[in-house]
């Protein structure tokens, strides 16, 4: 909305003229000090801040109130994969709640698979190998029908 004043007429307002700019000055001076409220038209695209054009909606700024997040978190969003572990970035779950990994780091313990191969290792050591086929490699002691 532009704020727009009734400016004396040159040669036309020689009795008004002091009368007008008082105004005009109360006018502007109750912009400034929020007596009469500004409203700009901020329609999406409308306005700009620093030359560059403003093109969110009211409802896209709106959904903004309600954020949490912190930019650190909404960067870890930045180059996630569905369904595919990026590293450094957060896992995002694919259609049917899977993830794809080639390792899984379970403290001691990690599952890699490679070439179609899960090896188990603890403190960096492969303990354990199943390949496609099914056979199973153990390095140590295997105990059949045991207890835990």
């Amino acid at each position: 909305m532009a704020i727009t004043f009734s400016k004396p007429t040159v040669g036309a307002s020689t009795d008004t003229w002091g009368t007008t700019l008082n105004g005009i000055i109360d006018e502007i001076a109750d912009y400034l000090d929020g007596t009469t409220a500004i409203t700009p038209d901020l329609t999406a695209g409308s306005w700009s801040v620093s030359g560059t054009a403003i093109t969110s909606t009211a409802a896209d700024l709106n959904k903004l109130a309600s954020v949490t997040s912190s930019a650190a978190e909404l960067n870890l969003l930045n180059g996630s994969v569905a369904n595919t572990v990026v590293n450094n970035k957060a896992v995002v779950y694919g259609s049917a709640g899977q993830v794809q990994a080639t390792t899984v780091d379970l403290g001691d313990w990690t599952v890699t698979e490679s070439g179609g191969v899960l090896y188990f290792a603890t403190g960096g050591v492969n303990k354990m190998k199943i390949d496609a086929s099914g056979n199973l490699t153990v390095v140590g002691d295997v105990t059949a029908y045991g207890t835990v």
